[in-house]
């Protein structure tokens, strides 16, 4: 009878790790048949390849981030440590200093906190903070592979001629409602090499303003390409750079490093 007990159970479990796969794959083949679904997939082959990308279990790395003022002077800049574990449910931690304080978001997949010097921050400007920056970290680190995600619209726009200074494919990107904690609020327009078909930026609306975001330079990690340096820009109505406001740079970049999951549990 145990021995029944245990075979039903490692059957079980064999069919729901396939079931997992198979629904990360799906994710990869049902992007849309129209030109947009076609640059998405050329630009997930060009950044290493779709079976490589879901084949990973964590990714870490260093985050420096460099806020200017309107003068184009540097007015901070800090260094986080980020990991995000990407198998079988996404969960998250970013801790950094600032001064003598030490700073920590976990996002166990369902909730996310910040702590400061070990103590939660409940403030809802904090639990805003918490919840964004991680999220939106793993966003932006996980690009071109998240734009296959479910509730994405995907259009192509063409040839665009105006937000960089050289021609682009531009993807336009929506998010049904209820897709993401965002989605039917932020319109984005995603911008790929004509040539390489490499992300090389993006333009987003996301309703109180404009931002512009340029990627320079890739580094490969373990067959896959992951931008080094990102500038966010402010920009307006006609996709205008208007002003450097922050830069972006990622540094020893791993995956799959040995981690005890303890560090996503909310304390």
């Amino acid at each position: 009878m145990i021995r029944h007990l245990n075979i039903a159970l490692v059957m079980i479990f064999l069919l729901s790790c396939q079931s997992n796969k198979q629904e990360t794959i799906d994710r990869f083949k049902s992007l849309p048949d129209n030109e947009g679904g076609q640059i998405i997939r050329k630009a997930i082959e060009r950044a290493g390849g779709w079976e490589n990308w879901i084949s990973k279990d964590n990714l870490s790395y260093n985050k420096i981030i460099t806020h200017l003022d309107s003068s184009g002077a540097m007015e901070s800049t800090e260094k986080q440590f980020h990991i995000y574990k990407l198998k079988n449910g996404f969960k998250g931690q970013i801790a950094w200093t600032i001064g003598i304080d030490s700073l920590q978001i976990i996002n166990d997949g369902k909730h996310a906190k910040k702590y400061k010097n070990g103590i939660e921050l409940t403030d809802d400007k904090s639990k805003d903070d918490a919840w964004d920056t991680s999220f939106g970290s793993h966003y932006v680190i996980s690009m071109p592979f998240k734009l296959t995600d479910e509730g994405v619209s995907l259009t192509y726009e063409g040839i665009d001629t105006v937000i960089l200074d050289r021609p682009v494919h531009s993807v336009k990107v929506e998010y049904a409602k209820g897709a993401g904690s965002t989605g039917g609020m932020h319109l984005w327009w995603y911008l790929f090499d004509v040539d390489t078909y490499d992300l090389v930026g993006n333009y987003l609306d996301h309703g109180k303003g404009y931002t512009i975001n340029v990627y320079e330079g890739f580094q490969e990690v373990d067959g896959l390409r992951i931008h080094k340096k990102r500038n966010r820009y402010i920009s307006n109505e006609k996709k205008e750079l208007v002003m450097l406001r922050t830069i972006y740079e990622y540094e020893e970049m791993k995956f799959d490093v040995a981690v005890n999951e303890s560090i996503f549990k909310l304390r």
